[in-house]
């Protein structure tokens, strides 16, 4: 097979209707030529001007072989292409009929031939000597004409449809005439190749951006995630279930489809989490759903107990007040007013609640009613979770795939898990980015010029990133570090679509972003638990600030960090 510049195509080429003659030649190219053929597609690297149009001196491709030389080759699509000398316009039709002026193919590829060739010449590590150099022109989808269609347009540098599928590799080694190399043309060399490789593929990487890669992972996402729903068909008649899985396996989202589908069946169904930004997130996504009451597990007690006209005791601790007061007034609500209670109960993050609160969400569901449980499955952070959730003979079933992080994250989040095997289906992803910082404010200020750099360089959009920090005091650090700046914040709670999210880690969690810039300053991310939940709330890039002692102990196991 060919060396190929980019190995493969981006989704966003793979993904334009534009482009669909161009990744037509790009595999064709893949298959016909062998190794010796470096094959350069120009359209992602060389780009376009600021109205769209392609800059004079490109072309959709280059082959360069060593021996051969170089043939610079335009690509036009469309099942019939026509040129009218009348006003030396070229046209091209579509498919579904409507003609399109286009530019001149031959034009295009002569000109970015001598283009290529002045480059060549003009590289300094390259000794410019005289070599062979084509051009050509390829319509994958176009019969041929009968004959010549001009004296600088002669068929033999044209490749119509029948030649593009059965002799590809014979047109292209008629072009470069190969073993027939003019007297006066040297092989263009390895250090050709090379120049080429210096000149034209290194822009490409260059102009590769994380943004785009974000966008490619998270289309590959969307088609893994209809598959989580398979759990639910597995469960429709196990009327108590514990769902568990570790981080990425979907918990949420199959929670929120069986919300769905238990309301849309008339059944009264409850939603319920511990974390208070998760609830609010929630919220938003199922609002207004007949049927379905989604609310934070502590908004519920006290709304419970308020209808039910029972009141929590004053004068005790705010803790005291969280963790029993509050769930013995939703408890005694329910049994006061049975009306109150639901049909279905489903309970997101379930590690998250205490052993004695389940007593209280029991009875929050009418006789015969059904309750789903999710709960993540790491036994190194959540060992003693569950305890209290199985005195509801709750059936276990488990979730034992990754579809929401890249394998890359995947596997530097699973150095903090210990539990049953989880499989990463996501692409490979991004590299985990380590940046060493030793100070507090260092570090605030190294994870500011992250988020920069995602924004303004990298193209990221603001919407797709999550700033993590430690604690509040690292929390109001950051954000009086970038009171300045104008790129949009919101933290976990309002969640605005299309701002950065900046919070602590433990409020995130539950919540996700395509990318996530980790700040570990403080004592909290010894925890592991906080490690963990950090790691895995990236979908497709994960920066982490930190010195190099944390950085040791946050990738233990992994190379490279």
């Amino acid at each position: 097979m060919a060396v190929l510049w980019p190995k493969r195509l981006p989704r966003s080429v793979l993904d334009d209707p534009r482009r669909k003659a161009e990744v037509r030649v790009y595999d064709r190219l893949a298959e016909v030529l062998d190794e010796s053929f470096h094959v350069f597609y120009s359209s992602p690297w060389l780009g376009t001007d600021r109205l769209g149009n392609e800059k004079d001196g490109e072309c959709d491709f280059l082959i360069a072989h060593p021996e051969h030389g170089i043939l610079a080759i335009e690509v036009k699509g469309g099942r019939e292409i026509s040129f009218d000398p009348r006003d030396s316009q070229w046209r091209s039709t579509d498919h579904g009929g409507f003609v399109h002026k286009i530019k001149d193919p031959v034009a295009q590829a002569r000109s970015a031939k001598h283009e290529i060739l002045k480059r060549l010449n003009d590289s300094p590590r390259w000794p410019s000597r005289f070599v062979h150099a084509a051009h050509g022109v390829i319509f994958p989808s176009a019969g041929s004409p009968p004959g010549n269609l001009g004296a600088d347009r002669p068929t033999r540098i044209f490749c119509y449809s029948r030649q593009f599928h059965d002799g590809l590799g014979a047109w292209i080694a008629e072009r470069l005439k190969a073993g027939q190399r003019p007297a006066n043309c040297e092989p263009l060399g390895r250090d050709g190749i090379a120049a080429l490789e210096r000149l034209l593929a290194h822009p490409f990487t260059l102009s590769f951006r994380i943004g785009a890669a974000l966008a490619e992972a998270d289309t590959e996402f969307r088609v893994l995630e209809p598959s989580q729903y398979q759990i639910l068909d597995m469960i429709a008649d196990i009327p108590r279930a514990l769902v568990r899985g570790g981080a990425g396996t979907g918990k949420t989202v199959v929670a929120i489809e069986e919300a769905l589908r238990s309301a849309a069946a008339g059944q009264k169904t409850l939603l319920t989490c511990h974390s208070r930004p998760l609830a609010s997130n929630l919220e938003r996504k199922l609002k207004n759903v007949e049927n379905l009451t989604v609310s934070g597990f502590h908004a519920l007690c006290g709304q419970s107990s308020r209808q039910a006209g029972i009141s929590a005791p004053s004068g005790i601790s705010k803790r005291e007040l969280y963790e029993s007061a509050l769930p013995n007034a939703l408890y005694r609500a329910m049994e006061a007013q049975p009306a109150l209670r639901w049909n279905t109960v489903i309970v997101d993050e379930g590690q998250d609640f205490r052993d004695d609160w389940w007593i209280a969400l029991d009875a929050c569901l009418l006789p015969d009613g059904r309750i789903r449980v999710f709960m993540d499955s790491n036994q190194r952070v959540y060992e003693s979770a569950g305890d209290g959730v199985r005195d509801l003979s709750v059936v276990p079933v488990r979730l034992s795939r990754n579809l929401r992080n890249t394998k890359n994250i995947h596997k530097a989040a699973s150095v903090h898990y210990s539990g049953p095997d989880i499989v990463a289906d996501g692409p490979d992803g991004l590299e985990v980015s380590w940046v060493s910082a030793e100070s507090p404010d260092a570090k605030v200020e190294a994870g500011y010029r992250e988020l920069r750099r995602l924004v303004l360089n990298e193209e990221v959009a603001p919407g797709d990133i999550a700033v993590l920090v430690n604690g509040p005091v690292a929390k109001a650090s950051f954000l009086e570090r970038s009171s300045g700046t104008s790129i949009p914040l919101t933290d976990a709670e309002i969640m605005a679509l299309e701002d950065v999210v900046v919070d602590t880690v433990r409020r995130f969690k539950g919540l996700e972003r395509s990318a996530i810039v980790l700040i570990v300053s403080g004592d909290e991310m010894d925890q592991r638990e906080l490690a963990y939940v950090a790691f895995s709330r990236a979908r497709a890039y994960l920066c982490v600030v930190s010195s190099p002692m944390e950085a040791k102990w946050l990738s233990e196991g992994l190379s490279g960090a």
